[in-house]
């Protein structure tokens, strides 16, 4: 995932000038504060300021999705949600993220609005990432709109604002296929590939010996480390090159 991607800042405006309050718990303990004064605030370590509600035939799945590269469990209330954490959870230099981290309050001249961003995320260099998921079918002119006031409030903060909104059910099956294997890596160096790639197959068998070999290769296509296309259902025959530069 390119967390650098960021859902673009619309020009200065009356209504992106509006002021807004910050809601969050940390250490077990509701707070709030006005958005100037938020900057420094660690949410990344907070606790979620709502619960997902359930209802009789609730048409959504949410749960809790372990990430490896965090040692942590981190909540989603859609399978797009999972989807996005699952590529986080592979996106070098993310070292936190947090479900639900805030209620964002605005006063504007058509009256209060607020929302709830789905994921602060942290990255190794001290950057903040606020993100929210939505599928490009649901992209309605009122979520624009909250997700324009979403990224004057991040910029503001100086934080990178990011929208997933991919929906794709075979590249999550793929990754979630991958993911287990993200412990078989290598610190061996890999093999040159040709330019256009071989086989997963080819590639399997210089990297070991039967089974062992491919999982080498999953953990490098996890890791990214090699490349495929996994929008496409992985096979054997499924062309891998290694990482661009």
């Amino acid at each position: 995932m390119d967390l650098t991607q960021q859902w673009p800042v619309p020009p200065t405006t009356e209504a992106n000038r509006t002021r807004a309050r910050v809601e969050y718990r940390l250490d077990g303990v509701q707070l709030e504060l006005d958005a100037v004064d938020c900057d420094s605030v660690p949410f990344e370590r907070g606790d979620p300021v709502r619960n997902f509600p359930s209802w009789r035939l609730k048409r959504h799945y949410d749960g809790y999705h372990w990430m490896g590269a965090l040692g942590a469990s981190v909540g989603f209330e859609s399978l797009t949600e999972r989807g996005c954490l699952i590529e986080l959870d592979r996106t070098p230099g993310v070292v936190a993220i947090a479900s639900q981290p805030m209620w964002i309050r605005w006063t504007t001249p058509d009256g209060p609005r607020e929302h709830c961003p789905d994921y602060f995320v942290r990255l190794d260099d001290g950057h903040a990432v606020l993100m929210d998921v939505k599928p490009a079918t649901q992209m309605k002119d009122d979520v624009r709109r909250q997700f324009d006031m979403t990224a004057v409030f991040a910029a503001e903060r100086g934080w990178r604002y990011v929208v997933y909104d991919a929906e794709s059910v075979v590249r999550e099956a793929n990754l979630r296929f991958l993911g287990p294997f993200r412990d078989w890596a290598s610190s061996e160096e890999l093999p040159m590939l040709p330019e256009d790639g071989l086989p997963l197959a080819e590639v399997a068998a210089l990297l070991g010996v039967g089974s062992e070999g491919f999982a080498h290769c999953y953990a490098h296509l996890w890791s990214g480390a090699l490349e495929a296309d996994v929008d496409q259902a992985l096979n054997i025959r499924t062309i891998v090159w290694q990482r661009s530069v």
